[in-house]
C-alpha cells in the first residue's frame, strides 16, 4: 500500500489556526493530522490504519495517548470551530447575496457496532426507531448522537455533535467512576438545547431563524423553548397531537369532503417536481402558546397514512413552509459524511471522554469540508459535492507524495530505497 501523506495539508493547518485554539503545539499537531488523515483514508478509521498513511515512521500509540490521556477539552474544541464557522457562513452568505432566514435542523443519528462490543462507555444497546415498527421495537447496539446543522442560502455547515447515553447506561458507568469524575444524564431535548443555546449567543439580535426538526423532537419543551428566541418552529408531529382539544387526525377525518390544495415542491429534478395535497387548519397545540398552523399532507388524494406538520410563522403558506422543511435534508447528508467517509463511528476507545474527543476531531474535518465547498461556491458560483471536495484533497497529497518520490529517486539515485520507504510492507496494512 503507498503511503499518502507526505506533510500535513497547508489549508487545514491555516484553518485549524484560525480557530485561535487554546492547546500546546504537540497537541496542535496531533489535532491536525488526524483530521487530515480521516479525509484521505480510504478504509477503517482506527489509529493504526491511519497512522499508516503518513510517509513518517509515527506511532500511533501517541495518538491514543492524544486522546485518552492529553490534557485538552473536546468542548473548548468545539465551542472555538463553532463560533468560527458561524461567524465566517454569516460572512459568507452576505456576499453571496443570500437572503435569510437561518434554517437550523435538529436531529439524531444511530451508528451500530459489532454485537460483541461491550467495554466501549459510549456504546450500548439504543432504540432504533429507524428499523422499529408499531408491532416490534428495535435495539441495535451502538452509538447515539444528536446533531444541529445550520443552513443559510446555498451554503451550511454542522454546527455541532453531542454523544447521548441511555440513563440506565450512566448508572452503570457511575458506579465504576471516583464521584468527581461521574456522568452526569442528559435528555436528547436537553442535548438539543445545549446546542441551539450556543447558536442563539452567536447570532446577531433578532436574526430571522426556522427551526426544524421530525416527529420525534416536537416536544412542547422544544417548541416553547425556541419561541422564547424569538425563532419560529416548523416540524412533523404525530397524529395523536391535539389542535383545540381535538386530535389532527380527527379533525383530518372531519375533513375528509373538503377540497385539497396542490403544491408542487423543489427537487434536485425539475423536470419532475414532486406534488402533495394538503389542507390547513389554526389554532391551539396542547402545551404551546400561541396560534400555530397545522399542515395535512398526502401524496395524493386517496392517502391513507398522511403525514403531518406544524409552523409557527402564520405568515407562510402551506407551500412555503414545506419548502422550507425540505431543508432539512442537509442533516441527513452530513450524518452520511460523518459516519461513510469520516469514520465516525470508527472508534475503538473505552473512555466516554476520549470518544467525545474523537467527535471534535471528526467535526473539525467535516467542517474543513464545509468551509471549502462554501468557499468554492463564493469563488464559482456554484459548489462541489463534499465527495468532490474530498477527493481533491486526496488529489493534492497524491501530487505531494509523487513529487516527494521524484524528487528522492533523482537525489538518492536508489529507487529500491525509496520504494520501502513509501510503501507499506506490513501485510496487516488495512483492517
Amino acid at each position: 500500500m503507498l503511503k499518502t501523506i507526505v506533510n500535513y495539508s497547508v489549508k487545514l493547518a491555516s484553518f485549524v489556526l484560525a480557530l485561535e485554539l487554546a492547546l500546546y503545539q504537540p497537541q496542535m499537531q496531533h489535532l491536525i493530522r488526524l483530521a487530515d488523515v480521516l479525509m484521505v483514508c480510504d478504509s477503517r478509521k482506527t489509529l493504526s490504519n491511519l497512522y499508516r498513511q503518513f510517509v513518517e515512521e509515527l506511532d500511533p500509540k501517541t495518538a491514543a495517548d492524544f486522546l485518552r490521556e492529553s490534557p485538552w477539552a473536546a468542548g473548548e474544541v468545539n465551542q472555538a470551530r463553532q463560533r468560527f464557522m458561524l461567524t465566517q457562513f454569516l460572512k459568507l452568505a452576505e456576499r453571496l447575496g443570500a437572503s435569510v432566514p437561518l434554517w437550523v435542523s435538529v436531529d439524531d443519528s444511530l451508528g451500530k457496532k459489532d454485537k460483541a462490543t461491550r467495554r466501549l462507555e459510549a456504546v450500548d444497546f439504543q432504540h432504533n426507531h429507524t428499523e422499529s415498527t408499531s408491532k416490534k421495537q428495535v435495539y441495535s447496539n451502538g452509538f447515539v448522537y444528536v446533531e444541529v446543522h445550520v443552513h443559510i442560502g446555498p451554503v451550511g455547515f454542522t454546527f455541532g455533535t453531542r454523544l447521548y447515553l441511555r440513563e440506565r447506561t450512566v448508572r452503570r458507568l457511575n458506579r465504576q467512576r471516583e464521584k468527581d469524575q461521574r456522568l452526569h444524564y442528559r435528555s436528547k431535548y436537553a442535548l438539543a438545547r445545549e446546542m441551539l443555546l450556543e447558536l442563539a449567543q452567536g447570532l446577531p439580535a433578532g436574526y430571522p431563524v426556522y427551526v426544524l426538526f421530525d416527529s420525534w423532537y416536537a416536544s412542547a419543551k422544544l417548541i416553547k423553548f425556541c419561541r422564547r428566541q424569538g425563532w419560529h418552529v416548523i416540524c412533523a408531529i404525530k397524529s395523536n397531537r391535539r389542535l383545540n382539544g381535538k386530535r389532527v387526525d380527527q379533525h383530518d377525518q372531519a375533513l375528509r369532503h373538503t377540497h385539497y390544495t396542490r403544491v408542487r415542491m423543489s427537487a434536485v429534478d425539475e423536470t419532475r417536481p414532486p406534488s402533495y395535497y394538503v389542507r390547513t387548519l389554526r389554532g391551539h397545540v396542547q402545551d404551546v402558546p400561541g396560534q400555530v398552523c397545522v399542515i395535512i399532507s398526502r401524496r395524493h388524494p386517496g392517502d391513507k397514512r398522511p403525514k403531518y406538520f406544524l409552523c409557527t410563522d402564520l405568515s407562510l403558506s402551506a407551500q412555503e413552509a414545506l419548502r422550507h422543511y425540505q431543508q432539512r435534508w442537509p442533516v441527513e447528508v452530513d450524518n452520511f459524511y460523518l459516519k461513510e467517509a469520516l469514520g465516525l463511528g470508527d472508534f475503538r476507545l473505552q473512555s466516554f471522554e476520549a470518544t467525545e474527543k474523537w467527535f471534535a476531531v471528526v467535526m473539525l474535518a467535516m467542517n474543513y469540508l464545509q468551509y471549502q465547498q462554501a468557499q468554492d461556491h463564493l469563488a464559482a458560483g456554484a459548489s462541489r459535492s463534499l465527495a468532490d471536495v474530498i477527493r481533491q484533497h486526496r488529489i493534492e497529497h497524491a501530487q505531494d507524495v509523487l513529487r516527494s518520490v521524484a524528487q528522492e529517486v533523482l537525489r538518492t539515485g536508489n529507487v529500491e530505497t525509496v520504494l520501502r520507504r513509501f510503501i507499506v510492507l506490513d501485510s496487516r496494512a488495512v483492517t
